[in-house]
């Protein structure tokens, strides 16, 4: 099916969203269906064959969610459409395609070390890597929900979390050798989505953020959940923790950045000098965080998330990821593949 294709049937099953949340743009409400509705069911049968993602010259031009690093290797790992994850060992100038054994979207990808690494997407597909991200196995896939992953994070290589579409959430204790439905411990009547999720600097504080403003947070690592107030109705794309202890900072639709202080149980409004929705972002280190948006918008802040700097690619092609590379530069993934930038805009050249 053309990407068109899936488009179009994506936005028809938009309904359960967009009655809550209205989209901004064309643009926006694309990148929501394609993040966010599952394109196609497919038979979960033992006798039908993999289907591995096809090897293109192309593929890091093609539509990629999310960038991150693998541990303290330095390696960069890019996931996208048709399955396609792209790794790179040199700050981000070439890219070598991984082997993957799926052709669906991926949403997100999280390592908790150099070698262990985790994917999710739609058909609640979660792939599981222990070599870095050149080679992928398919650990858990349930197309009955007919519903997409939108978010993975572990706090250890064998204690995790994925997220998604109409409150999915579930939850392994043996690195994904098992996967088990985790939804009776999380209060969502309402099913909205969960689109983010992330534990905080000591890892045993995990918080989730979704749809209509929802905002979760679990003291526990993540065996209890309990709802906080919102000070947003809006949907919030994502969550990152800001190198603070028990502080976040929680971002989404037009432009709106919240901090969460812990300590004093309060938010406060971020200045983003943007009305770009934000849909992915990364704390990097030291105080550093990067997220990125609609219209090539990108946001860098060094002071923990109080403030941010604002960056915008010339060709305003939608950002859904970024990530800071080992020399300083940024990687971001999105409408237009891979690009590199370095910290004042100006793109630099890559190769597959």
């Amino acid at each position: 099916m053309r990407v068109a294709d899936r488009v179009g049937s994506a936005l028809s099953a938009l309904n359960h969203s967009l009655s809550k949340v209205p989209c901004v743009g064309l643009t926006v409400c694309l990148l929501f269906a394609l993040m966010i509705t599952a394109l196609r069911a497919e038979e979960n049968s033992t006798s039908t064959p993999v289907e591995f993602a096809e090897s293109s010259v192309l593929a890091q031009q093609k539509l990629l969610i999310d960038v991150t690093t693998a541990g303290p290797s330095g390696r960069l790992v890019a996931v996208g459409d048709r399955g396609h994850i792209l790794y790179s060992d040199d700050d981000g100038d070439v890219w070598v395609q991984a082997k993957v054994p799926t052709r669906q979207l991926l949403t997100a990808v999280h390592f908790v070390s150099a070698k262990q690494g985790w994917a999710v997407g739609h058909d609640a597909l979660i792939l599981a890597t222990t070599d870095g991200g050149q080679t992928w196995l398919q650990q858990y896939k349930n197309p009955a929900a007919e519903a997409p992953l939108l978010d993975v994070w572990f706090s250890s290589e064998f204690e995790g979390f994925a997220v998604g579409a109409y409150g999915q959430i579930v939850r392994t204790s043996n690195g994904g050798k098992s996967w088990e439905d985790w939804s009776a411990h999380i209060e969502n009547e309402e099913e909205f989505h969960f689109n983010s999720i992330t534990g905080l600097k000591n890892k045993r504080e995990m918080v989730i953020v979704g749809e209509a403003g929802i905002v979760y947070f679990s003291f526990n690592q993540g065996m209890t959940w309990q709802r906080l107030d919102s000070p947003y109705e809006g949907s919030l794309f994502g969550v990152i923790a800001n190198g603070e202890p028990q502080s976040f900072v929680a971002f989404g639709l037009r432009g709106h950045v919240f901090r969460y202080d812990g300590s004093l149980k309060q938010w406060s409004t971020v200045k983003t000098h943007t009305e770009q929705s934000l849909f992915g972002g990364q704390y990097i280190a030291d105080g550093r965080l990067a997220m990125a948006g609609n219209g090539g918008v990108w946001l860098v802040s060094n002071d923990y998330g109080k403030q941010f700097s604002l960056h915008k690619q010339s060709d305003r092609k939608l950002v859904s990821g970024i990530t800071e590379t080992a020399d300083g530069q940024y990687i971001l993934v999105g409408q237009g593949g891979i690009v590199k930038t370095i910290p004042q805009g100006n793109d630099l050249a890559i190769r597959p």
